[in-house]
């Protein structure tokens, strides 16, 4: 595909607010499987079950592609953190689903999200075409990816404190979720060499899917385990983090390189994770208060 940074955006703003649709359902799901299943695929196996679990993924599925054809047509930079706004976005989805108005604190998290988010991508790399990725250097991010998400998943389950654990699940489906990014870029070069039919032969959609899932499972697990600002944060940071030092190293697009560039660029992403964090603890706090008198009922 041509490179399109406008329609790029467009599409990627699309799948930005059907992810807060996804996210705000599937977070709801989570909560209520019991803390007694603590592998991801079996935590993914009992949110099969459930009927509002289920919507948010089929909801999550075309946000997916939206932005499957938003990484074909713009740069890693400039797609991967305006997907950060679905999490902004999920505030109002969340307020909806409460029945209650976005309190003063959530409204500052997202004033701050959206300002740190505009000011990553008026510095990154928004219309450079770039180049193919090496198949060897992808194959080797994605078996290391893979490697240290299983190894982190069998410590994490270990862990004493459940929000240490989200955090650390979080950080490695975050990195995941960066390398998700990538492959969804060498599964549309695929589709454009292959066609609909014959990329199914090559390696990248199996890698691709391999990874996507288990990404989520370790999101799920994190969900589980504790509430929204323990992964939540961490998870979206590391994802467009990643990307963009992965858009660089695999697919040839510039990074920041002038001292004042490189500083907007760090304490946007500084304030991503600040205002994430603001706007996940708030919906924790919320959700605690609204649940006390049913708690102390009965």
């Amino acid at each position: 595909m041509s490179p399109s940074p406008a329609l790029a955006a467009s599409l990627a703003l699309l799948s930005a607010l059907g992810f807060a649709f996804s996210t705000s359902f599937q977070h709801l799901a989570a909560g209520r499987v019991q803390l007694t299943v603590t592998h991801p695929l079996l935590v993914l196996l009992q949110l099969l079950r459930s009927p509002r679990w289920l919507a948010g993924s089929t909801i999550g599925l075309t946000a997916w592609l939206l932005h499957a054809v938003a990484l074909n047509l713009g740069t890693l930079a400039l797609v991967q953190p305006l997907i950060l706004l679905g999490v902004v976005l999920a505030v109002l989805v969340r307020s909806g689903l409460d029945r209650r108005w976005p309190r003063n604190h959530e409204l500052i998290g997202v004033a701050v999200t959206i300002a740190s988010l505009i000011a990553v991508v008026s510095v990154a790399d928004t219309s450079h075409e770039g180049r193919a990725a090496p198949t060897g250097w992808m194959l080797a991010v994605a078996g290391t990816g893979v490697v240290i998400a299983l190894v982190v998943t069998r410590f994490a389950n270990q862990m004493p404190r459940r929000g240490v654990a989200a955090f650390v699940l979080g950080m490695t489906a975050g990195m995941l979720f960066g390398i998700t990014a990538c492959l969804m870029k060498v599964v549309g070069q695929a589709i454009s060499d292959h066609g609909f039919v014959g990329f199914l032969a090559t390696w990248s959609p199996w890698v691709l899917l391999s990874c996507a899932l288990l990404a989520m499972s370790l999101n799920q697990r994190a969900y589980q385990l504790s509430r929204l600002s323990h992964s939540m944060p961490v998870l979206n940071v590391t994802s467009v983090l990643l990307s963009i030092v992965l858009g660089a190293l695999l697919f040839d697009e510039s990074l920041p390189t002038s001292p004042l560039t490189l500083a907007i660029q760090a304490v946007g992403l500084l304030g991503i994770a600040w205002g994430l964090f603001r706007i996940a603890d708030a919906g924790a706090s919320s959700r605690r208060v609204s649940d006390s008198p049913r708690r102390s009922a009965t």
